[in-house]
């Protein structure tokens, strides 16, 4: 139970602490304006130079950045691919589709075709080469003897009528 003391000091300690507010109040306005007027020449002074930092912090990371990106891209396409067969051929064989065996021929088969396909390359360069040359010859050789230098060989009589009955 509540006793008339202490709704004495109750009623007290409300007027104390209203007056207290009544005695605070102009401050505490005060200092919400000053608190407002400070926010907005901030945003006023800083506004700009936020800005003009944010441009050149994007420019920046376009110029530098970007290029590394899609380069890394680029690079990534054919690993990502040989990852996704490996990772396929992985699974197929624990599933037990394919045997160690049939994985061992298949890698023989698919380094037997790239030799073999590095070897028609370098045959073919060989052939293009060797072509080359014997064009580069000839060329040569029509250069150095041109018909017109080359001496007619000696004309041969025709032999009259009466000769050819006598060889005849």
């Amino acid at each position: 139970m509540i006793t008339k003391e202490a709704k004495t000091v109750t009623r007290n300690g409300k007027a104390t602490v209203r007056q207290a507010g009544d005695a605070v109040l102009p401050y505490a306005l005060s200092a919400r304006e000053n608190a407002a007027r400070y926010a907005q020449q901030a945003r006023a002074y800083m506004a700009p130079r936020a800005s003009r930092a944010a441009t050149q912090a994007r420019l920046r990371y376009e110029a530098q950045w970007v290029p590394r990106i899609e380069q890394a891209r680029l690079a990534a396409g054919p690993a990502k691919e040989k990852a996704a067969l490996r990772s396929a051929a992985a699974v197929a064989a624990l599933r037990g589709d394919l045997t160690a065996d049939e994985i061992r021929h298949m890698a023989h088969r698919r380094r037997r075709r790239a030799r073999t396909g590095q070897f028609v390359r370098r045959l073919g360069l060989m052939g293009l080469l060797a072509g080359g040359a014997v064009v580069a010859w000839k060329w040569w050789s029509a250069q150095t003897d041109p018909d017109w230098l080359v001496e007619p060989s000696p004309a041969t009589d025709v032999p009259s009528e009466p000769e050819e009955q006598a060889l005849g």
